[in-house]
């Protein structure tokens, strides 16, 4: 008799495969995989170590909704995201209207129109990756990001339609000199007037920011903000993730304060850093179900704030 992760595992595969890319339709593939974290198998069986993590992180913390429900969510966010985000790039207009809901888009576009370039700061959280197609399939043209070699060639780009897919600016490794020439090429893109995505929670940068999160002491790379004080470009904060009836949620807010010229540069640095962590925290919070898992793990071992 074949056994059920047998049988799971054959229609993963088959979503994978490039029949699966093109024969399987979006709304469909959803609602499949939005049944399938459901069961009891998904949860106690097929996904148990990251179920362990969840309890983890959940215990003694108030959740906003039922454990049970969240948890079913966070891991219909995770499974099969590699097929969602090939589907989602070769999504035909009126299928891309339907089901990708842009908030606040006018405030993108307002920063956009004004050459002055713009950093779109993201974070591992939710369907982050699906910004490498949607912004340049919504018309934003010089859209780039800021990507190691390793991503670069990983599930982000692999069968992503390549006519609507983000430029990449690589970095070999986790140096100061390829992170410095990197962000350099990131300059010339935000003084063209170029849209730079970056992941503001990630390791891009030489310096680093020990900021309260959570209760915990976690910390921040601050590139982003150096980097929009340097070009005078704007930075947008962006947060990705699934919606009610298989839509894709595109969460944008308005710039960051810069704060005032005369202030110095790492007071105005670590303000505009501060903005986004509250962001995120808030999200942590309020949507625990797409925290992403190597981070919601990170989380746990870091030092209590109290304790430092």
């Amino acid at each position: 008799m074949i056994s059920k992760k047998a049988i799971v595992d054959r229609v993963k595969n088959y979503y994978l495969s490039p029949s699966g890319a093109k024969k399987i339709p979006y709304r469909r593939g959803v609602q499949l995989i939005n049944w399938f974290c459901t069961t009891s198998y998904a949860r106690t069986k097929y996904f148990r170590k990251k179920v362990k993590l969840f309890r983890t992180y959940a215990k003694g913390r108030e959740m906003p909704a039922g454990k049970q429900k969240i948890l079913s969510e966070m891991l219909a966010t995770l499974f099969l995201k590699k097929w969602r985000l090939k589907v989602i790039s070769n999504l035909s207009e009126k299928q891309f209207d339907k089901y990708i809901s842009f908030q606040n888009l006018e405030t993108l576009q307002k920063s956009y129109e004004s050459g002055k370039g713009v950093i779109l700061l993201n974070s591992h959280y939710g369907l982050a990756e699906v910004a490498l197609s949607i912004f340049p399939n919504k018309g934003f043209e010089n859209f780039h990001t800021v990507v190691g070699a390793a991503g670069a060639d990983s599930e982000k780009f692999t069968g992503i339609n390549p006519e609507i897919q983000a430029n990449r600016l690589v970095f070999e490794k986790f140096s100061d000199a390829e992170l410095f020439k990197v962000l350099l090429k990131a300059k010339h893109v935000l003084n063209d007037g170029g849209i730079v995505h970056i992941l503001g929670d990630a390791y891009h940068g030489k310096s680093n920011l020990t900021l309260p999160f959570l209760g915990k002491l976690r910390g921040f790379r601050p590139s982003f903000a150096e980097l929009a004080l340097s070009t005078q470009a704007e930075i947008i904060p962006v947060f990705i993730y699934p919606g009610k009836k298989q839509k894709v949620i595109i969460e944008l807010h308005p710039p960051l304060d810069m704060g005032k010229e005369e202030d110095e540069k790492e007071i105005r640095v670590r303000k505009v850093v501060e903005q986004y962590t509250d962001l995120l925290e808030e999200k942590w919070k309020r949507m625990p179900q797409f925290i992403n898992p190597g981070h919601m793990d990170r989380y746990l071992q870091l030092v209590d704030e109290k304790q430092a």
